[in-house]
């Protein structure tokens, strides 16, 4: 399996993840946002769930998921906004275009994450925290002060971006090869991208129960307990080899919405299905 792979001497990759990106849009803007704990709502009712909240909303306990009502009572002053996906994919565009005036987009993995692969000169620490302050000062002055990012550098692209988690709002993280064991072993499992609860309870199945349970295995003992190759691939990457993505091929497209009460009667439950097959159907011609 390691036929091909090498593990990287050098940092290679920078992943950029911007900061509560719906919830962190609405304050840019709408000023009087900002500093305020903001939810963002797929509809205005509270018996829906927030899709984003502001750093502000999650100092009270409040994150992607939280039913409404229950936020209301952890946050009474939280403030409710509706969710607006043309804006946010808007300031997607305006926040890449600055991206590319300082390092070419490799992946656009999201609309509020990207990985970039560094060019031979931005891979040493201080030139990748250069051009990292760089790209988060150009966010600032050219798309908006309320626009934050977190930024991960590491040998390979699935470390950069684990890297950009370890640090947040506004977070700058280097990985080192070399020195990848400790930091990495400070983590949980699902902290790992890939790793859900349900992979969490198989990898316990097979005695692995921290990172550094997972470092110390044997490749092919991952591919056991993934019950594939993935396994192998995923201990090659996290050991901060070069391991070219397998292509996929997207089976499913599709848009849903949690109806608040007044849409549930059938003829307005058929507007909105409309609209959502109308969006899915432009996501298909677009792929």
């Amino acid at each position: 399996m390691s036929q091909g792979f090498q593990p990287n001497p050098t940092i290679e990759y920078l992943f950029l993840d911007l900061n509560s990106y719906f919830a962190s849009v609405e304050q840019q803007v709408d000023p009087r946002l900002m500093g305020k704990p903001v939810a963002v709502l797929p509809s205005m009712t509270d018996s829906t769930c927030a899709i984003a909240a502001s750093y502000e909303a999650k100092a009270y306990g409040i994150k992607t998921g939280t039913k409404i009502y229950e936020a209301k009572r952890m946050c009474p002053e939280l403030i409710c906004v509706p969710a607006r996906h043309d804006v946010y994919v808007d300031y997607h565009h305006r926040i890449f275009d600055e991206v590319e005036r300082h390092i070419h987009v490799s992946k656009v993995c999201s609309i509020d994450e990207a990985a970039c692969l560094l060019a031979r000169q931005d891979r040493t620490p201080a030139a990748a925290t250069e051009l990292a302050n760089q790209i988060k000062r150009g966010i600032a002055e050219n798309v908006g002060p309320a626009i934050k990012c977190s930024i991960g550098i590491a040998p390979n692209a699935f470390l950069a971006k684990i890297a950009s988690d370890m640090q947040k709002p506004d977070g700058l993280t280097i990985l080192h090869p070399g020195r990848l064991k400790d930091p990495l072993c400070r983590l949980s499992l699902t902290d790992l991208t890939g790793i859900s609860k349900n992979m969490e309870r198989r990898l316990n199945y097979g005695g692995i129960y921290t990172i550094e349970d997972l470092w110390n295995v044997a490749p092919k003992h991952a591919r056991r307990i993934w019950g594939g190759v993935g396994g192998e691939r995923f201990w090659y990457k996290l050991h901060g080899y070069n391991v070219p993505d397998v292509e996929t091929q997207k089976s499913v497209v599709g848009h849903s919405r949690m109806l608040d009460p007044k849409l549930r009667p059938p003829e307005e439950a058929h507007r909105v299905l409309r609209h959502l097959t109308h969006k899915a159907a432009t996501r298909l011609r677009r792929y």
